[in-house]
């Protein structure tokens, strides 16, 4: 295993003893385009985490350089350490917090920043995951923002706040994270055994529609064909960041005889054989990077047994309809020929991509749950269950937070994976520190919050990046034959919905029996429609999608009006320890000289009253 060791009286060891330090334990973040970079790792026993930036001064430039975090990307209302440095002779740091228009910067009451170094090559400090005030922003395993800036002044903060001066775009920065993460993991095997698979497209013309599919069919060669192989990492190629929204490689999961034509073109134009090619090996999505396999598993690839095509699927946004654009975007699969003990695979939760799900306009965080009902595990799950060691959470536009929830029986377990900060731009496959054990007869919920501030129509579910989606794509092993364990409201409930809605609530322009995209855009929507929506989304029965890799249902149950998995409502934050009704770590509440402060993390209330979103609303 790669490590370093740590010289006494360095940063690494705390200025006391030497240790011995993992290279796996260390997370880095390149916060400019130039030399300014943070490393950072957890102390899960001290519930610390320990930061390091390297050349924060720009070797003289700056005299003073803060970083600190933020709840969703704003620089108003952001977390602080404030360092000042001028050449060797003036040291000074202070805990900070940024005002509501970002024009001040205030000294903490309480300082939670602990130096450990301070020169003019680096800034060292550590910091807790929860402080219990709420001048700081607490840290979560879900979507944060490091918020940095830089100026040649220095801040004059005696009088516990200043002016926060302006600095150029080039000078500041704020970046999604996951601070708190599992460690990183590496391939065991010898460079020398793993080999590259490609598949990309080749300078594609990208038409000028907002929305395109465009699939890629290609033949594995001779070698993957001869044996099989386990995929042990899967890499991005993403040549046209602002076009490419996500991409999915595909096995064609059908018989070895099968002959599927080769093909490259707009994926509604692709011959009906082309879609048997629907299992999942890679996926990508902004913001998410390369995803390497735990060592003890590998996705199967290839063999005397397997079909001998796969299928590349690019997802394209140009909302501009911008023609002339080229792209040869892809995926690079890391293969071994020997393989591990065990065979992973990738299942879908959450929503089918259907407009029988809506969201209302103008709401703070609408949720829709998606259901992975006990039914479905109980016919498609081995006995001893699957263990989820990866995950990916994914939806459009207005997607706010989402989480999947693990019920066994009446017993809710731990969540399967939770980012109530979660942002589309920021979908990284996040490796569970947690790996979670998934038995027959268990129950996923996959519930995803929506923000429609500003928007005058219903929100529909789709394919298209102005509809909404809410999946979480899990890692698991061993692999199973169930790909999809997704839902929707049933046809019968709908249709129910909407002849309440014409003859009760006196909607005349919907048709029951009509375009479900007319009838929900033609309600016109008060509280109470909203509430009724809700309502009938978390009680009726649902349509449920109990899939194999070839598309058809599991036999055992009727799948059509499925009874829907009982939950409570509403589903609380995860504990707030500035909150008083929210204590955990030996955390009472905010101090008493604090009472009278509204928590940095806390932004504008949603229906339920959790008070996690953003008090503004960037419509994207």
């Amino acid at each position: 295993m790669d490590s370093v060791t740590a010289a006494p009286g360095s940063v690494l060891s705390g200025g006391t003893v030497g240790i011995h330090i993992s290279t796996t334990q260390l997370h880095t973040l390149q916060l400019d385009h130039g030399p300014l970079r943070l490393t950072w790792m957890m102390d899960w026993y001290k519930r610390k985490v320990l930061f390091h930036v390297k050349n924060p001064f720009g070797r003289g430039k700056y005299r003073t350089f803060a970083i600190g975090f933020s709840a969703r990307g704003d620089r108003t209302r952001t977390d602080l350490c404030v360092f000042s440095f001028a050449h060797g002779l003036y040291q000074q740091v202070h805990d900070g917090y940024t005002s509501r228009d970002f024009g001040r910067l205030y000294v903490d009451t309480l300082q939670h920043c602990e130096v450990m170094r301070v020169d003019e090559s680096s800034v060292a400090f550590r910091r807790k995951f929860d402080t219990c005030d709420p001048q700081d922003v607490p840290f979560h395993g879900g979507t944060m923002y490091v918020v940095w800036l830089r100026t040649p002044e220095l801040l004059d903060l005696s009088a516990n706040w200043t002016r926060l001066p302006n600095v150029s775009r080039a000078d500041w920065g704020s970046l999604p994270v996951q601070l708190l993460r599992a460690d990183q993991i590496r391939v065991p095997e010898k460079p020398a055994d793993v080999r590259r698979v490609e598949i990309r497209l080749d300078r594609v013309a990208v038409p000028a529609d907002e929305t395109t599919y465009w699939c890629r069919i290609q033949r594995l060669e001779p070698w993957l064909l001869a044996r099989k192989h386990h995929i042990v990492q899967f890499e991005p190629l993403v040549r046209s960041p602002a076009l490419v929204h996500h991409m999915e490689v595909f096995q064609c999961a059908t018989d070895p005889g099968t002959d599927i034509p080769l093909y490259n073109g707009n994926c509604r134009d692709m011959p009906a054989t082309g879609k048997l090619c629907s299992k999942v090996m890679a996926l990508w999505a902004m913001g998410a990077g390369t995803f390497t396999y735990p060592p003890e598993t590998g996705l199967p690839m290839g063999g005397p047994g397997s079909n001998p095509y796969i299928r590349l699927e690019v997802h394209f946004n140009n909302p501009e309809l911008i023609a002339g654009q080229t792209d040869s975007s892809g995926m690079r699969l890391n293969v071994v020929s020997k393989l591990r003990p065990h065979d992973a695979a990738i299942m879908e939760l959450g929503l089918e991509y259907t407009d029988k799900m809506a969201i209302p306009p103008e709401q703070v965080a609408f949720p829709l749950s998606g259901y992975c009902i006990a039914e479905c595990t109980k016919v498609a799950l081995p006995p001893a269950g699957i263990t989820v060691f990866g995950s990916q959470l994914h939806t459009h536009l207005r997607g706010v937070r989402v989480l999947t929830r693990h019920f066994r029986g009446p017993l809710e377990l731990p969540n399967l994976n939770r980012d109530d900060f979660f942002t589309h731009h920021y979908q990284d496959i996040r490796q569970l520190r947690y790996k979670p054990r998934v038995l027959p007869g268990d129950a996923l919920v996959t519930t995803c919050y929506y923000d429609t501030r500003g928007y005058d129509t219903a929100t529909l579910g789709g394919f298209s990046i102005s509809d909404e989606m809410c999946v979480n794509y899990i890692h698991y092993y061993p692999a199973t034959q169930l790909e999809l364990c997704k839902s929707a409201i049933s046809e019968k409930s709908l249709r129910n919905y909407f002849a309440y809605m014409l003859e009760v609530e006196k909607q005349t322009q919907i048709v029951p029996d009509g375009a479900r995209s007319e009838n929900y855009r033609s309600i016109r929507w008060t509280r109470g429609r909203v509430n009724e929506l809700l309502d009938v989304y978390v009680s009726e029965p649902l349509s449920m999608q109990c899939n194999r890799s070839d598309g058809g249902r599991f036999e055992g149950f009727e799948w059509e009006d499925a009874p829907i998995t009982p939950f409570r409502r509403p589903v609380r934050l995860q504990p707030a320890p500035t909150m008083g009704k929210y204590a955990k770590d030996g955390c009472t509440g905010s101090p008493p000289a604090l009472r009278w402060f509204k928590p940095l993390a806390e932004g504008h209330c949603d229906r339920f009253g959790e008070c996690i979103y953003s008090e503004t609303k960037q419509k994207e």
